[in-house]
């Protein structure tokens, strides 16, 4: 099993050169000295349980409205890597009668994705407890199959999502973290289900700006197996026969970042 570093948007590091404040993140809060760095630190904010990165708070509408289309018709969504929760809890409030399936590498960060759960349950949302989930993990793909069955048949593990979601985790965590999350896509995913990854990329193997060019510099400082991802890259390991993940559309979105479109075959 590889040990790896998998947090989403909700708590990542961001492009630098679009907005000086979202460089300081979970992803380094997880690295230092915790609480006493955690008070200093604006994008960070923790009261009864509830995490609060103001990156998340930002993003959450224009990355709603791409999901629309697929939320619309979806009965089931697992978001690998909820973060906070911040995002699983804006997305519920939304399509109260879809279900939600969070999930996180950091466990740290489970309590606060329920906590925000907690307040649209009381409402009758649909918001199942939040998932350890290391990608690389094939035990922990079982749970999530598993916590998708309908009662009495959890032992199955049928593909059983609609909508599997990623945002800001392929740029700060090792590639095979990557590879492990499209390939758990491919395995929990209905026939005609999609899979969506927001985040920096590069097209054939150039930045679409100078600014991501540097921001790749920056993360790679930081981690040398972390860096923004090529597209085809991904799309290579959603088309191999055991994943069968056919990319379908490239959405530009603000801040130099797209989602990814891919539907299961």
């Amino acid at each position: 099993m590889v040990s790896s570093l998998l947090l989403v948007r909700n708590n990542s590091v961001t492009n630098t050169n679009t907005n000086a404040n979202d460089t300081t993140t979970a992803a380094q809060v997880s690295q230092t000295e915790g609480a006493g760095f955690r008070q200093n630190c604006s994008e960070y904010v923790q009261m009864d349980n509830k995490v609060f990165f103001a990156a998340a708070d930002r993003n959450k509408d224009v990355i709603l409205d791409q999901l629309r289309p697929y939320l619309d018709t979806a009965r089931q969504v697992l978001e690998v890597g909820s973060g906070s929760g911040q995002h699983t809890y804006h997305f519920s409030k939304a399509y109260p009668n879809v279900t939600f399936q969070p999930t996180e590498y950091d466990t740290a960060l489970l309590a606060s994705i329920d906590a925000y759960a907690s307040d649209l349950l009381k409402e009758g949302h649909l918001i199942r407890p939040a998932l350890e989930l290391d990608a690389t993990n094939s035990i922990h793909w079982k749970h999530v199959l598993q916590a998708g069955q309908e009662q009495g048949q959890e032992e199955e593990e049928q593909p059983c999502y609609d909508v599997v979601m990623t945002t800001n985790v392929f740029h700060i965590s090792p590639w095979v973290v990557g590879q492990s999350i499209v390939r758990g896509a491919g395995r929990v995913l209905k026939p005609g289900g999609r899979f969506l990854v927001y985040g920096p990329f590069k097209r054939h193997g150039a930045f679409n700006t100078e600014s991501n060019r540097e921001f790749d510099k920056t993360l790679r400082g930081k981690d040398a197996s972390w860096g923004v991802r090529d597209i085809e890259e991904i799309q290579a390991v959603a088309a191999s026969p055991d994943v069968q993940l056919k990319l379908d559309q490239i959405v530009d979105m603000p801040s130099n970042n797209y989602i990814l479109s891919f539907t299961k075959q």
